[in-house]
């Protein structure tokens, strides 16, 4: 059994240390869970604490120790409506399943006898499509795929720290040095299930859940003559950027949605596919017409989106017309690929 790789991508932009008058930018996926705070442990010593929004004279939360008062009225406004968690402790912000309208810049006030400090945070919200109104990702793989979940971190700094767990369970694998990203190599079907990560820095603290269904692996056998039909696993490509089917290691088939682009390579490979390949626009999945024996072989498929990206192969093969029993084989391998597909849309749609 081959490996096969996805990749879940994620994006976190946090550096250094915060302190007074800075301006931290955070951006954050839309379902992210998002707590905002300096980097002290406990503000101690002050008198009042306000989150608000500058420019709109909105205090969103507030701690009044005078008064001995903890209020949180942006959760009985719309736009954040019972969204937000004050820690009473520490004066940390929590935005929960985060949205695009969240974006804009938050300001905390510290007010003591002695002075009022400031500091102010960027948050950019991005919008993706792989994610329900709980805010979880999700995401469908098959079994043997070796999965690469990304933290979005390019370089970690000395404080921060990365977690990530399977349901309740850490996962303790081998996590990258620099980025804290972690891999699950030959992913079976007992790991369908919840992966949350946990990214702390000194400025904020980052959740995000992922669902990853694992389905069948992806084998087609076929009859020569008659077209071999390879599935994306998915009824729409809405939310992927990018789809690539190779044959070996030889590009035949391409989308690009940012650049708008629909391309078969019949040329390539030698030329065997020449006038025999279609792509499907709304799932991607890509035909042999007329196959052939030497077709048969491993078909490796690419799919990039702004939340994961994952490689897949799928063995073909190609019997001659003179061996019987080939055409159940087709009947058999489209016809679990279509389901698993249908399975993983209803499955995202919940």
């Amino acid at each position: 059994m081959r490996n096969r790789s996805l990749i879940i991508v994620v994006v976190l932009l946090v550096h250094g240390v915060f302190g007074a008058g800075e301006v931290k930018s955070v951006s954050v996926m839309v379902g992210d869970s998002v707590t905002l705070h300096t980097d002290l442990t406990e503000t101690k010593g002050f008198d009042e604490l306000q989150w608000e929004i500058p420019g709109e004279n909105n205090i969103i939360a507030q701690i009044d120790r005078e008064a001995n008062r903890v209020s949180v009225p942006g959760n009985q406004e719309e736009r954040f409506r019972d969204r937000l968690k004050l820690d009473h402790q520490t004066g940390f912000l929590t935005i929960t399943n985060i949205r695009t309208t969240d974006s804009g810049d938050y300001e905390l006030q510290i007010k003591s006898s002695m002075n009022v400090n400031k500091y102010r945070f960027s948050v950019t919200v991005r919008d993706v499509f792989f994610v329900n109104t709980d805010g979880v990702k999700s995401v469908s793989v098959t079994e043997g795929d070796s999965v690469t979940l990304h933290t979005g971190v390019t370089q970690k700094q000395r404080d921060d720290v990365i977690q990530w767990k399977f349901g309740d369970q850490d996962l303790n694998g081998p996590a990258d040095a620099e980025t804290g990203e972690i891999t699950i190599r030959n992913i079976q079907r007992d790991q369908t299930g919840d992966y949350t990560m946990e990214i702390n820095t000194s400025s904020m603290i980052l959740h995000r859940k992922y669902y990853i269904a694992v389905g069948e692996m992806n084998t087609v056998s076929v009859m020569e003559g008659e077209p071999s039909i390879l599935y994306t696993g998915v009824i729409e490509i809405q939310g992927y950027d990018l789809i690539l089917w190779k044959f070996e290691d030889h590009l035949i088939a391409e989308i690009d949605k940012v650049a708008n682009l629909f391309l078969t390579y019949d040329n390539n490979a030698g030329g065997k596919f020449k006038g025999r390949l279609q792509l499907h626009r709304q799932s991607g999945e890509l035909t042999v017409r007329g196959s052939r024996t030497t077709d048969s072989g491993d078909y490796h498929l690419n799919m990039n989106s702004s939340t994961h990206s994952f490689q897949r192969s799928i063995n073909v093969t190609v019997s001659g017309s003179g061996r019987s029993g080939a055409v159940s084989g087709i009947s058999g391998a489209s016809v679990g690929l279509m389901v698993w597909a249908v399975a993983v849309f209803l499955l995202r749609e919940v």
